[in-house]
């Protein structure tokens, strides 16, 4: 009878400690065609505690999109050096209009933005990474959203996991980009 308790104790804890996710999706009626666009992806505005974690889900975006898609992506270094010293400031591209704007100058058609909202270890009894992304792709001369998503993520469990911060963040945009080739149903 010890046993079983025990049995049902440890798996009770297992569940409780396993990842956890939520995504949101929006895809234009037609889907992305990804072959056809110039692209430029902006540093991601850090809204959490953890320093530069903008900068490092923005790379790690990068290295999705060209893994994952055809698109024609502008090198980061190239965009940073094109908008040097514009009003504009970067670290905080949460408009769409400004966004637009900034692809203008950058002379690419589709523009992906947005923001970390959450990058930690959040406390607890397993020290889960935890992270919450919001990102949105515009088409630079109409304004028009062509995909957005937002997700939250935990990754971990309970015993002896070795799952990183980074590990579940590429978890999380691998999704996230992947929901950008459904097409809705109509």
């Amino acid at each position: 009878m010890k046993r079983y308790i025990l049995g049902s104790m440890v798996l009770i804890m297992f569940i409780a400690g396993c990842s956890g996710t939520y995504m949101k999706n929006y895809v234009q009626p037609q889907g992305v065609a990804s072959e056809a666009r110039h692209l430029a992806v902006l540093p991601l505005v850090n809204l959490t505690n953890t320093p530069n974690a903008g900068r490092m889900v923005s790379d790690l975006l990068s290295t999705e999109l060209y893994s994952s898609t055809k698109f024609d992506l502008m090198e980061s270094t190239e965009m940073l050096k094109r908008v040097k010293g514009e009003e504009d400031d970067l670290e905080f591209v949460m408009e769409d209009v400004v966004a637009q704007k900034i692809g203008n100058k950058l002379g690419v058609d589709t523009v992906v933005f947005g923001s970390v909202s959450e990058y930690q270890y959040k406390r607890g009894v397993n020290q889960s990474p935890t992270v919450g992304i919001n990102l949105k792709m515009i088409d630079v001369s109409s304004g028009n959203v062509l995909w957005a998503s937002s997700s939250s993520k935990s990754g971990g469990c309970f015993f002896g996991c070795t799952e990183s911060l980074n590990s579940v963040a590429q978890e999380t945009l691998a999704e996230m980009v992947e929901s950008m080739s459904v097409t809705p149903a109509q």
